[in-house]
């Protein structure tokens, strides 16, 4: 079975500045990301992440829907959907629910004065660092700072370290160019950014050995 942390990633060991957070975001041309999600190169579900603005707010929109079959037969569900906020470039909130395999789940995060107040069903309630993120991937500033799981809600420690640059292929077969960064916790993936910074995929194994491919959709 896929063990959701697979998805969604832990928390890197370098700081940044509380500061930081309130840089202009970088958001994609379109106001959507889109991935097909592949399981040893069959298609399993979808990860789609939408963008709203309003003045100085925007509110991230992020639904996830998998599927694992053993032929014909369903052995795998997953459904995540998350909501957060941003104003003014900085982090405000985040609202998750998650549905796998029939395990229900719930986080809430709220930035405070000098923290982030995160509630969870899985971790219980604490509070993370001022600059501390939701680990949706999208925002390549995530990579900068701690990060918070939007499943479980857990704070982790995970190393970031950049790999360089290639070339990755989009569900239509256009090659696009990306920077690799590697997220080494509890589960090893790599994550990838395009030129202007936009979520391009991710890659990494599952417990059984196979290959999880995230392609962005043209």
């Amino acid at each position: 079975m896929l063990d959701r942390r697979l998805f969604l990633g832990g928390a890197c060991a370098s700081l940044c500045l509380p500061e930081a957070a309130s840089a202009n975001l970088r958001l994609p041309t379109g106001d959507r990301i889109a991935f097909s999600v592949l399981r040893a190169g069959s298609d399993i579900g979808a990860h789609v992440v939408t963008f709203a603005r309003s003045g100085d707010e925007v509110t991230v929109q992020v639904a996830i829907d998998l599927v694992v079959r053993l032929g014909p037969v369903p052995v795998y569900r997953y459904e995540h959907r998350a909501t957060e906020i941003w104003n003014g470039g900085a982090f405000r909130s985040l609202d998750a629910q998650t549905n796998d395999d029939g395990k229900r789940l719930t986080v809430k995060a709220q930035r405070l004065a000098n923290a982030v107040s995160v509630a969870s069903s899985n971790k219980g309630n604490y509070e993370a660092p001022a600059n501390a993120l939701p680990s949706t991937h999208w925002n390549r500033r995530m990579l900068d700072g701690p990060f918070f799981n939007t499943q479980t809600g857990e704070l982790l420690s995970n190393a970031v370290t950049p790999r360089g640059a290639t070339t990755v292929e989009t569900s239509s077969g256009r090659k696009i160019n990306v920077r690799r960064f590697e997220i080494v916790g509890p589960i090893t993936l790599e994550s990838w950014y395009d030129d202007q910074q936009t979520w391009a995929g991710l890659q990494f194994k599952g417990k059984d050995g196979s290959q999880i491919l995230y392609k962005r959709q043209d």
